[in-house]
């Protein structure tokens, strides 16, 4: 059976509506035969009368009674939808992929800001290692993406977001590393994680066993303990309550590599949404 068309529900709708065919044709600015010729169209699809016709009148039949609520809300859903943008204000679902920190300390200032400025829009925030950030990005299933850049590639853009600096985070009572000491960093996919390796082996101070801890408070209580030792960016540990902070040493060697954070997007589909936030998380560099 063919599809049901909107111009069939709509000229239906205008019949009951005005009684007759002609004012119908004139509500809907248009010529009566066609009135008619889509009213013939669409009881053929439905197999069934949905009007008496008696001369120049016509009737809903019972089955018309069951038919025109029904059709009127899809008419009258697909007026709203021709009306879903039309009051001026910003309005979409805008999707967001961020690194953890991120999250942590550039995003809770910025969001709200936003938000604000475009209170018809939804908004979602994805956490999300830097590689399935691009993977995602190239996909299409989020608009924009916080992560290390810069970001050289022929489809995509990027901002400059902020600067993350990486703590080697010790016992409270060393201040140098030794070689053998138990390492604890978050899960493979850490974007700091390979860097603070590398800056281990490079300087012969690598050979203890490294614990996978997706949890800062439970990573610096194990360093607290004086276990071993850990690697933590900064705007993560300005987020941890000081006390906790004074019960360990924290040192930030200069030959440590840190990372620049950058918003990406995808070319060339960023839209008005999504050039409305850029330019929110710019206003507050």
């Amino acid at each position: 059976m063919n599809p049901l068309r909107l111009a069939q529900l709509e000229m239906f709708c205008a019949v009951v509506e005005t009684g007759t065919v002609v004012a119908a044709s004139r509500m809907l600015n248009c010529v009566a035969s066609n009135v008619t010729a889509r009213l013939r169209e669409l009881e053929q699809l439905l197999g069934q009368d949905l009007f008496t016709r008696e001369k120049n009148r016509l009737f809903l039949t019972p089955e018309g009674r069951l038919f025109h609520p029904r059709a009127k809300a899809v008419v009258d859903q697909a007026r709203g939808l021709t009306d879903l943008f039309s009051e001026g204000s910003p309005k979409g679902v805008l999707t967001v992929g961020a690194l953890d920190v991120a999250l942590k300390t550039y995003l809770p200032d910025r969001v709200p800001r936003f938000l604000a400025s475009a209170p018809g829009v939804e908004i979602r925030i994805l956490i999300r290692p830097t590689d399935t950030l691009e993977r995602m990005l190239m996909d299409g299933e989020i608009d924009l993406a916080l992560t290390d850049g810069p970001i050289e590639h022929p489809m995509m853009s990027s901002a400059f977001a902020f600067c993350e600096r990486l703590a080697i985070v010790l016992p409270k009572n060393q201040d140098i590393l030794r070689s053998g000491q138990a390492v604890f960093l978050f899960n493979t996919d850490c974007l700091y994680r390979p860097y603070f390796e590398a800056w281990l082996e490079q300087g012969g101070v690598g050979g203890g066993l490294i614990h996978t801890i997706e949890s800062y408070d439970v990573v610096l209580a194990c360093v607290e303990a004086g276990l071993g030792i850990s690697c933590i960016p900064q705007s993560v540990l300005s987020t941890l309550q000081a006390k906790r902070c004074e019960q360990v040493n924290v040192l930030y060697p200069e030959d440590l590599q840190g990372s620049d954070i950058y918003v990406v997007w995808r070319e060339p589909s960023l839209g008005p949404l999504g050039q409305m936030f850029v330019k929110s998380l710019q206003a507050l560099l």
